[in-house]
């Protein structure tokens, strides 16, 4: 039991250091043994089946792994904020956006995991409910920020993930940050 646990507390350490990683190095897998490799990429994942592009732009997402002291197995918890870029008169146009926190179902498969699969709390009065029921409690105050501190921490990764797109909007279409 007690390897059982240690295992899965390797594996979450991993996971929150691959947020912490620059994200070119994002298009990451886990093998079974722990390593990492460039096999499954979490941001092309969240363009292609979180991301909306309402106006014809380009999806660019950003996440950072949700603190889970309890993960269940096979789930990877995060935030993620994918937002549409587009541009007009050679300006960078914010097109349609979200920002929500994803659980990723992952499978081991051919010795790495991939991603089989998601889940996103529903909207309005089954939100609540939803985080309840699909992520760890641990990561409740990190998705329904009740204090002044938890606000502050909330407020300043959605910040961070807003630049992170913007970033990566602005070099695709090849401007200058302002």
């Amino acid at each position: 039991m007690a390897r059982k646990r240690s295992g899965w507390l390797s594996f979450i350490v991993i996971i929150l250091l691959i947020g912490c990683q620059p994200k070119e190095q994002d298009g990451i897998s886990i093998t079974a043994s722990g390593s990492i490799s460039q096999v499954e990429n979490i941001e092309d994942y969240l363009v292609t089946n979180i991301g909306l592009s309402s106006f014809g732009g380009e999806v660019f997402c950003a996440y950072e792994p949700l603190n889970a002291v309890q993960g269940g197995e096979g789930k990877i918890y995060l935030w993620a904020l994918c937002q549409e870029y587009y541009l007009e008169q050679e300006s960078l146009i914010l097109g349609s956006g979200v920002s929500l926190p994803v659980t990723l179902r992952i499978q081991a498969k051919s010795g790495h995991y991939e991603i089989v699969g998601h889940l996103v709390p529903r909207n309005g009065t089954y939100y609540g409910p939803d985080v309840r029921a699909t992520f760890p409690q641990s990561t409740w105050s990190q998705i329904m920020p009740q204090g002044e501190d938890e606000i502050s921490q909330y407020n300043y990764r959605a910040n961070k993930l807003e630049k992170d797109t913007e970033m990566k909007a602005r070099s695709y279409y090849g401007i200058g940050m302002p």
